[in-house]
């Protein structure tokens, strides 16, 4: 399993791994400060760093919580950390602090692995049905075969930019035990099945959305 608790810059890096990312943070940013409500609570799961809370223009009465298993020594400040599984500590904010008006989820559910995944999308759905936002962006396989593999090989091609063959190459092969991608259609049926979606992001196969609750 690759350990992202090893990199030295770990907000560089994945700006660097992720092309355009920084207009993916610019968009989520902007949809959760306008989707935060005062005397509610903005939940990320697996906040790394906490670059992404860190950086919101946060309300007076808003509170901020960040969720991952690794302590990162870089985090960053202006929000409550919960040390863990998101899954459990999910459940905990859920039902202790009451509204959710914002939930972030920047590349994180496809770390889960099947079964975990399944066990927390009722949760996550139960938090929209509620009235949270969901954002959420995710790494897909697309449709067509032959489209997945000329993006893929122009990808390789870009962070060739920042990286050597052989760290993408190792980083490649420790992703592939930890890292479970889904087809892009399956994703989108899965968000579906969450609350109403739209996709608001899209740079090679990696896509986010946001799914909202039902009228």
């Amino acid at each position: 399993m690759f350990d992202f608790s090893k990199i030295e810059d770990f907000d560089s890096h994945i700006n660097q791994s992720i092309p355009n990312y920084s207009s993916l943070f610019a968009i989520f940013k902007s949809i959760a400060e306008h989707y935060a409500q005062p005397y509610s609570h903005v939940v990320d799961l697996g906040c790394s760093t906490g670059s992404f809370l860190h950086q919101l223009n946060k309300n007076k009465d808003t509170h901020y919580h960040g969720i991952d298993v690794v302590d990162f020594k870089n985090r960053k400040k202006g929000f409550q950390f919960h040390k863990g599984d998101v899954y459990d500590h999910l459940m905990s904010i859920s039902s202790k602090i009451g509204h959710t008006s914002v939930l972030i989820s920047m590349f994180t559910l496809q770390f889960l692995g099947r079964t975990k995944r399944q066990r927390i999308l009722p949760l996550i759905q139960e938090v929209i049905d509620k009235g949270a936002i969901l954002l959420i962006a995710e790494k897909v396989y697309l449709n067509d075969p032959i489209l997945q593999m000329l993006v893929h090989r122009q990808h390789i091609q870009e962070k060739r930019k920042h990286f050597t063959d052989k760290e993408i190459l190792d980083k490649d092969i420790e992703l592939s035990n930890s890292m479970f991608c889904k087809n892009e259609s399956l994703l989108e049926q899965e968000l579906n099945g969450l609350g109403f979606k739209t996709k608001v992001w899209q740079s090679y196969n990696f896509m986010a959305y946001t799914v909202q609750g039902r009228l």
